[in-house]
């Protein structure tokens, strides 16, 4: 039988993963940076989506919210000087609505040993600690055999 490949070793032989993985650690780095320059009541309604040409592109929860956040602008803006961001673009995303009551349960299937194996393996790289939690939580979903 062969043995698995280690997920660490496939993640880092793939480009494409690897600049996924880049660009979600450097978006990780830049919202924890704005979250240095807000007060706290706003942390939780945004998150930056890129830097594109100069602009910071934010994603706010409501209108409200990206109202409040516009009153932070000069600051956000010169917090992010070292990006040659020149300027703050708001974009609202509102949290998604669930209605369980129109969709059908799926029932919970279960993956096989390997991937369970796979996952805890993802789960020990990855940086996230609620990313960490839902791998981990998600690796238990694996078939029992006896």
């Amino acid at each position: 039988m062969k043995t698995p490949t280690p997920l660490k070793k496939i993640l880092n032989s793939k480009p494409t993963t690897q600049r996924l993985i880049q660009q979600a650690n450097n978006l990780q780095r830049l919202n924890h940076r704005l979250a240095g320059l807000l007060p706290t009541p706003i942390v939780q309604h945004y998150k930056i989506a890129n830097i594109e040409q100069g602009a910071l592109i934010i994603l706010c929860s409501s209108s409200a919210w990206a109202t409040r956040l516009r009153l932070h602008q000069a600051k956000i803006i010169k917090g992010f000087q070292d990006y040659q961001v020149h300027s703050l673009t708001i974009q609202i995303a509102p949290a998604n609505t669930n209605n369980d009551s129109e969709k059908p349960l799926k029932p919970a299937t279960a993956m096989s040993q390997q991937t369970s194996k796979l996952l805890i393996e993802l789960s020990e790289v990855t940086e996230d600690p609620k990313l960490k939690r839902a791998l981990q939580r998600l690796s238990l979903r694996s078939k029992k055999t006896s």
